[in-house]
C-alpha cells in the first residue's frame, strides 16, 4: 500500500477535497459513531449523476477500517431506520449477489424552512423526524 502524505489546512480555507454533512446528524446519530462514519463515506462515495453511492459492504469496510461486516450492515441499518439512507438491492444476474444502491438523505430542521422552501419540492423530504 502506499504512503499518503497529508498537508494540514485551517478549516476557514477549505475550498475543495471535501464532504459536507449536515450538523442535524449529530444529534441523529448520537452514540452511534460508526453509523455517523459509514454515513460520512457514503456522502463521500455518492455519485452525483446517478443519484445514489453504491460501493460493497466489503469496500466500506476496508476503506473505513471496520472490523467485520456484520458491523457495517448493523451500522447501514441504523441509517436506514434514521431514515439518513435509504437501500436499493438489486441482483444483477442469476450468479451474482445484489448490489446495494445508497439514496442519501440529510435531515433539515423543519422550523428552518420557510413556507416556500418546503412547497419547492416536497418530494424530496422523505418524512419528519423529532429529535
Amino acid at each position: 500500500m502506499n504512503e499518503v502524505k497529508i498537508k494540514f489546512r485551517r478549516i476557514d480555507k477549505l475550498d475543495r477535497d471535501f464532504t459536507q454533512i449536515s450538523n442535524n446528524v449529530f444529534y441523529l446519530l448520537r452514540g452511534k459513531p460508526t453509523a455517523y462514519m459509514v454515513y460520512s463515506y457514503l456522502n463521500h462515495r455518492y455519485n452525483i449523476n446517478m443519484n445514489y453511492a453504491f460501493p460493497s459492504i466489503k469496500t466500506i469496510q476496508q476503506d473505513l477500517g471496520i472490523g467485520s461486516n456484520k458491523t457495517v450492515v448493523k451500522a447501514l441499518e441504523t441509517l436506514e431506520e434514521k431514515k439518513l439512507i435509504r437501500i436499493i438491492k438489486e441482483k444483477t444476474s442469476v450468479n451474482r449477489n445484489a448490489v446495494n444502491k445508497y439514496v442519501v438523505y440529510y435531515p433539515v430542521i423543519i422550523n428552518a424552512l420557510s413556507e416556500e422552501e418546503e412547497h419547492l419540492a416536497p418530494e424530496e423530504f422523505v418524512e419528519m423526524v423529532a429529535f
